[in-house]
């Protein structure tokens, strides 16, 4: 048997961190609030409630873990033909949902970090009752957090506050609270990892899923969802005074993408790239480069029809560069029949399209946006609805995908088609 090794010093941030991502991509975890009871069961580890585990034992638990309220949860180590099995017991009672969840997350925290096997731990209550422990505490800690509530995809969704990770993630506002401490220390995370996360969630942020969680109230006419302080629908411009229940809701995809400041990164209507940063309009053809409100002149998000605040039209949808919420129903409900289901769809091409933006390479990303991309066995095939898109130079745009794909997927693509669908 290995010596043990020695407890560090402090805890290990990126190892914590890139653990607890990795069991997120191994069990497959794409949408929050994360199933935590699913990567016990996925990797074998038995779980029991409080309550469970007296019915089986059939006598109260030890009086060390029961009556210590310093202790939420246990888990204990055994030896059975040669494996390791790791059994842990959550206290339930007179707790709430979110607080018992991170407690279970907690111990997946010990088993993944390996404190158990590097430390030579037959339980985690060494680890509770010990203040030269205090590192593995605070490492089980920060696992918990990332595992429920991890940091790439909270900022995917732009959720920072208390009540919207409360939402989303299923904690409580203690955990919540803790989450928040937590996500400000600025982890150094590899792109190669975040680009995984995100893509293995990406249904759920592409398509606003996390919405369904954290939005106080629906539009009653078009089913939008909306913030709490909007006295107006920013897709349909009624006034939020009728609400809907969930089965009536209506995602709308963001369309437009924009820098941090607002602006658009080219021209949405003629592609013009060349624009003067202090223009609020294209200067070959006039079409706005900031969603303004045409009334109050507020800035607006690129998915905005209407101003929240007023229920004033917003530029862009007044300038036509966005469909109406009916039109984009219509569109979104309608069946597409897809003619090249012979290739594999490649699942993360609108996050390769997304990362063109942040390489400033916007005359690749206007010649792709709204394509989609399949491989054909090693070759990049590129489909487009319109016949516009087809002038493009094959060589550049392969370059630069594989320079996205190789760092980020580990994947190159050694030749590319263009085709109608």
């Amino acid at each position: 048997m290995l010596a043990a090794k020695r407890i560090p010093n402090k805890p290990r941030y990126d190892y914590v961190k890139r653990t607890a991502r990795k069991i997120l991509l191994s069990n497959n975890i794409n949408s929050l609030p994360t199933d935590i009871d699913l990567i016990f069961k996925a990797n074998n580890i038995i779980l029991f409630s409080e309550s469970e585990a007296e019915q089986i034992a059939m006598s109260d638990l030890p009086h060390e873990f029961k009556n210590n309220k310093d202790i939420q949860a246990i888990t204990q180590k055994r030896i059975i033909q040669g494996k390791s099995i790791y059994i842990s017991i959550v206290k339930d009672r007179n707790r709430v949902p979110g607080n018992v969840r991170f407690s279970k997350a907690h111990e997946l925290g010990h088993i993944f970090l390996k404190h158990f096997e590097e430390f030579d731990l037959p339980s985690s209550l060494n680890i509770s009752n010990s203040h030269e422990y205090w590192v593995l505490e605070r490492e089980a800690e920060m696992f918990a957090a990332e595992l429920l509530a991890p940091t790439a995809i909270l900022r995917a969704c732009n959720c920072f506050d208390k009540e919207s990770i409360k939402s989303l993630c299923n904690l409580s506002e203690e955990a919540s609270e803790y989450v928040i401490c937590d996500i400000r220390r600025d982890y150094h995370l590899m792109e190669r990892e975040k680009a995984a996360l995100e893509c293995q969630f990406d249904d759920f942020i592409r398509n606003k899923k996390y919405l369904l969680l954290t939005s106080p109230a629906f539009c009653g006419n078009c089913g939008a969802p909306l913030k709490p302080a909007d006295r107006y629908c920013i897709m349909c411009g009624f006034k939020t005074t009728n609400n809907v229940n969930i089965d009536k809701v209506f995602l709308y995809p963001t369309t437009i993408p924009l820098k941090s400041t607002g602006r658009v990164y080219y021209c949405l209507r003629c592609g013009e790239i060349d624009l003067p940063l202090s223009s609020k309009i294209c200067n070959v053809c006039s079409a706005p480069l900031y969603n303004l409100c045409t009334n109050c002149n507020s800035k607006l998000s690129g998915n905005d029809r209407f101003c929240g605040s007023c229920g004033g039209v917003s530029s862009f949808f007044q300038s036509r560069l966005l469909e109406s919420w009916a039109e984009v129903q219509n569109s979104l409900n309608s069946v597409h029949k897809n003619q090249i289901l012979n290739y594999r769809k490649i699942n993360f091409w609108d996050y390769i399209i997304e990362k063109l933006l942040d390489k400033n390479k916007l005359d690749v990303h206007r010649a792709l946006f709204g394509s989609c991309g399949y491989d054909d066995c090693g070759k990049l095939i590129i489909a487009f609805e319109s016949e516009s898109n087809n002038l493009i130079d094959k060589d550049v745009i392969l370059d630069e995908i594989n320079a996205i794909c190789l760092p980020y997927f580990d994947t190159t693509y050694d030749d590319i088609d263009i085709i109608l669908t």
